[in-house]
């Protein structure tokens, strides 16, 4: 059976090659994304840890350390913190390209962690991923919202 990453490692493998030839505006782009996402991760610590692997967590945080729930929880779970993470997004309404470059890279990591945890069967939850994808993409901010918006003065 294949070793089993960290949700860290995971993220840090990934990040380091969504990095590689970015700059200016995407490698700022990348950096925001990077920490929406690790701090979704350590928001959903409830959500996908077992309760020895919460003990451990609140351990580490006794001394202060950022990212414990990352180091504890399985890469696995990224899948379930991306879930969480796109339903929040599909809530809040965002423009242009940062909306593009967040659902990418969230759209990326699925892919990456499909990849990497293949020996699992993650197929259900990419295709939960997929679907929240889409519905992020739905809500970017149209002309027509705008109109409304300035016809009631709100803008």
């Amino acid at each position: 059976m294949p070793r089993s990453l960290s949700a860290a490692e995971s993220l840090d493998d990934f990040f380091a090659d969504r990095r590689r030839g970015a700059s200016g505006h995407r490698l700022a782009g990348i950096d925001r994304v990077e920490r929406a996402l690790r701090t979704a991760v350590e928001r959903t610590a409830e959500l996908v840890l077992t309760d020895d692997e919460q003990v451990l967590v609140h351990a580490e945080r006794q001394f202060g350390v950022e990212g414990a729930v990352a180091r504890v929880m399985p890469a696995a779970g990224l899948l379930l913190v991306l879930e969480a993470h796109l339903a929040h997004l599909e809530i809040r309404p965002s423009r242009g390209a940062a909306r593009r470059v967040e659902l990418d890279t969230c759209a990326a990591l699925t892919r990456h962690l499909a990849r990497e945890l293949r020996h699992l069967d993650v197929l259900p939850a990419t295709h939960r991923i997929e679907l929240a994808l889409a519905g992020c993409a739905a809500v970017i901010q149209r002309p027509v919202r705008r109109r409304l918006l300035d016809a009631l003065g709100l803008r």
